[in-house]
């Protein structure tokens, strides 16, 4: 399975997220899955982005170094998708044309309909680009649409391939709620990035080429496939580039004899675990890259290398770890960490995050110095359900490299009157309101948001600091209504924690700074709320 969906009509939100976590294996409120049952520790084509990188030779073998979060692409101030009608998306599959990358989301959460969006050639020296969804008449995102083919929930776009002046697209359909796989891969194609009324070229019953990417080379395209979701080898076919709609025109590794069918296939790599993979070439060092979700052996996002697509391929490495993500950019169950990491959904605090879909991005892959290359990738998160943009650094044997060591030289950073000490709000500034401090029974002051004019009494109360190295976390103490505590650079919300509809119970609130060192942030006790509940309290405010 391949993505997380919106409400399907009719159906209750807990009827759906216990059939959503089912098939996403996320173990997100519907009892385990290979996303979350253990938690942490649980089980192309060339382009615009790189130097030339390989003048000694030709690369053979490739070591991971490090990865990094870049950002989160989908969701935030810079790329807002609830204007578009969206509250959230995933994969980001990405293929270049028309002097662009272009990304295929699936499964909009509402409707579960999928989306393209644009994006430059070129990555901002740091963070995301700003991207640029497809849209109607009326403003909102334009679904990709192929006529007769029911891409609803779950059935999803798994491939871009331009080929003159048309772009091919595979989607993976057929999604079955009761065996959480699919039955069909479809191909559909339409004049240059146009989406909105593509025509259908096949519809294909499959086990071994649901999750497709093509690599061209030439006139010929070489066709890599897994079967079910995270239980499937690798496969491969070719078929002139020309031919590739004509599904009878596939040939497959070992044999390529021609009329075989997809049962002749056999594994080009044996690994039993293969979820959406990608394959692409490294713009560089010429490398072949597959990247691949494994839910099985080391749960992750693993890499392997060939410089042909029928190999040898190298053994796999492990390029991402849940647990880069768990506290950073994704959720980690409240109970089993025992605090609330700012990252949850509201209401889906006891569901813990998975990653799934990597997608490589070779036009904003790079060789930075002699000896190193970088690859890019789009990551989805359930929980929040958006998708994110990672680098994974790769190197030659006995190249070192070293993750950017982000807010060195700077003093260390201080919250000022963290603890609102004898009902002073000193240190912070405050616009509406006016909010105050009591102090309880404890001999402890808390902030709260409940003001003269009771719950409906609004405004901001905010102070800045600069993450410097020696600062990890952000530590405080919640209670209260349904108005929230806020961590933002600049205009993105980074964090945001809220209380539970109680007075009686504080929650402890670890917000982990490692991947925001460096940067300015803003912590903002935010209060727009003017019904029932419409408050929060805090109190301890603290760095470490």
């Amino acid at each position: 399975m391949t993505g997380a969906a919106r409400a399907l009509a009719g159906a209750t939100r807990g009827a759906l997220l216990a059939a959503l976590a089912a098939a996403l294996g996320c173990g997100c409120g519907a009892g385990g899955g290979e996303h979350g049952a253990g938690g942490p520790g649980a089980g192309a084509d060339g382009g615009a982005g790189g130097d030339d990188g390989a003048d000694a030779g030709p690369v053979t073998s490739l070591e991971v170094r490090y990865t990094e979060h870049l950002g989160q692409l989908t969701g935030t101030a810079l790329n807002p998708v609830l204007p578009l009608g969206l509250s959230g998306t995933d994969l980001g599959v990405a293929f270049a044309r028309d002097g662009k990358v272009a990304l295929l989301f699936g499964d909009a959460w509402i409707d579960n309909r999928d989306q393209m969006a644009l994006a430059p050639l070129q990555l901002p020296e740091r963070g995301v680009p700003r991207i640029e969804f497809a849209t109607g008449s009326d403003g909102l995102f334009q679904p990709l649409a192929v006529s007769g083919v029911d891409l609803g929930a779950f059935n999803v776009p798994v491939e871009g391939v331009p080929a003159g002046d048309l772009t091919y697209y595979f989607f993976s359909t057929g999604y079955s709620f009761d065996t959480g796989l699919h039955s069909h891969s479809v191909l559909a194609h339409g004049e240059g990035l146009a989406i909105d009324a593509l025509e259908l070229d096949h519809v294909a019953p499959s086990e071994k080429f649901i999750n497709v990417q093509v690599v061209v080379e030439g006139d010929q395209a070489w066709i890599f496939g897994s079967g079910p979701y995270r239980k499937s080898p690798v496969y491969l076919a070719r078929v002139e580039l020309a031919s590739i709609a004509d599904r009878a025109a596939w040939t497959y590794y070992p044999s390529y004899v021609p009329g075989a069918g997809e049962e002749s296939a056999e594994p080009l790599i044996a690994v039993g675990c293969v979820g959406e993979l990608s394959v692409r070439r490294h713009p560089a060092t010429g490398l072949l890259l597959m990247a691949y979700n494994c839910g099985e052996v080391e749960r992750g996002i693993h890499l392997r290398t060939a410089r042909a697509p029928e190999g040898p391929w190298s053994e796999p490495q492990l390029i991402y770890t849940p647990e880069m993500g768990y506290q950073h950019f994704m959720h980690a169950r409240e109970s089993a960490v025992g605090h609330d990491d700012g990252l949850s959904w509201p209401g889906r605090e006891e569901e813990w995050g998975g990653e799934y879909g990597p997608y490589l991005v070779p036009e904003w892959s790079s060789s930075p110095a002699p000896g190193l290359h970088a690859i890019v990738y789009t990551l989805s998160s359930w929980n929040p359900y958006q998708v994110h943009l990672m680098r994974t650094v790769l190197a030659e044997p006995g190249v070192a490299a070293e993750p950017p060591a982000r807010g060195e030289g700077l003093p260390p950073a201080r919250i000022v009157n963290g603890d609102f000490a004898g009902g002073s709000l000193d240190g912070w500034t405050q616009s509406g309101g006016p909010f105050g401090a009591f102090q309880g029974e404890d001999g402890a002051w808390r902030l709260t948001t409940y003001g003269a004019a009771g719950d409906a009494t609004t405004g901001e109360l905010w102070q800045e600091f600069v993450v410097d190295a020696g600062t990890s976390e952000l530590r405080f103490f919640v209670h209260g209504g349904d108005a929230r505590v806020e961590l933002r650079r600049g205009d993105e919300v980074v964090r945001s924690s809220r209380g539970r509809r109680s007075n009686e119970v504080e929650r402890e609130v670890r917000w982990r700074l490692e991947q925001l060192r460096g940067d300015k942030l803003r912590l903002v006790v935010i209060d727009d709320l003017t019904g029932a509940w419409g408050f929060v309290g805090a109190r301890g405010f603290e760095l470490r």
